[in-house]
Parts: C-alpha cells; structure tokens; sequence
C-alpha cells in the first residue's frame, strides 16, 4: 500500500529551493580561506555547469530561444524553476534583438544576507551563471547586467542583446 505524502508540492519546493539557494553560501563560508584565489574560477565552472543543466531543462520544456524575448521569458522559467518562489521577475520586452528581465526580489541576497551579512561574493556566481545560461540557450544573444541588487541597486536589470551589438558597444 503506497503512502501518503503529507508534505504539500509548494511546501517542498520552498524548502528545496531554500536550501539550494543557501548552498552557495555555505560553500563559501567552508572553502574561500583554504582555497583562496582559484576559488571564484573554480566555483565559476560549478555555475557555467549548472547553465549546461538549465539550458538541458529548457529543451525538455520544449522552451523557445530564437530571439531575445523568447530567450528573456524562457531564462525567467529557468531561474523560477531552479531558484523557486522566493524569486520575483518583471519583463521589458523590447523587440526581438534586446529584452530586458528585472528582478525584483531574489533568494540568493536573501539567503547571503541572512547567513553572511553581505552580499559581496554573489555577483560573480550570478554573472557566470546567468550570461553562460543565455549564450547555451542561443549563441547568437549574450546578457549584460545593467544593475544589481548585490552592489546597492533596487532591482536587478539583465539586458539580454545580439552578441554582435554587445561586442560593438564594447568597442565603443
């Protein structure tokens, strides 16, 4: 006889995606000191994995990426899904080459906050993870953070834009 689950869908996807978002810290908090300098590159391909594994995600969601809103959308899906419902996004689509997703609330400054009182680790894990994340969905697009909650910012911007025009702007 098969038994029952008293323990209901959105609470586990609460405490599953606490205790994912707490990980990183965690890592930090034991490995930075014996590391040391590798351990930002080193947690870097950790984040550029778990991008492989998100992009793996939105091809079995059959989730579209051939232009920027599509990719905007579907990035918003990943990071719900991978991040959970602690997270809170707002889309500015522009047209299809630039889109634009804010964040309004995000787990992870929650979580670093909360355990380390600072946030100033999390932007280099959120860059990794979310730049490589949209070049896996579409080599074509690339992502580009306007403001960042984890530097002072009230809300996150990622500009999602042709990898053609970001490396023309880079130029500049």
């Amino acid at each position: 006889m098969p038994v029952r689950d008293p323990i209901p869908p959105e609470l586990k996807w609460q405490v599953v995606s606490r205790l994912f978002t707490s990980l990183p810290v965690m890592y930090d908090i034991t490995f930075r000191d014996t590391v040391g300098d590798r351990y930002d590159a080193l947690e870097h391909q950790v984040w550029i994995h778990l991008a492989g594994e998100a992009k793996a995600f939105a091809e079995s969601a059959n989730l579209p990426a051939g232009n920027a809103g599509e990719i905007m959308d579907t990035l918003r899906i990943i990071f719900l899904v991978f991040f959970g419902p602690d997270l809170r996004t707002e889309e500015i689509p522009i047209n299809s080459e630039r889109s634009v997703l804010m964040i309004k609330r995000c787990p992870f400054i929650a979580r670093e906050l909360a355990m380390r009182g600072g946030t100033e680790c999390l932007l280099s894990r959120c860059l990794a993870f979310s730049i490589a994340t949209v070049e896996a969905l579409n080599p074509g697009f690339t992502l580009r953070f306007v403001r960042s909650m984890c530097t002072g910012d009230r809300t996150c911007e990622l500009k999602i834009i042709r990898r053609e025009d970001a490396e023309k702007d880079e130029k500049k």
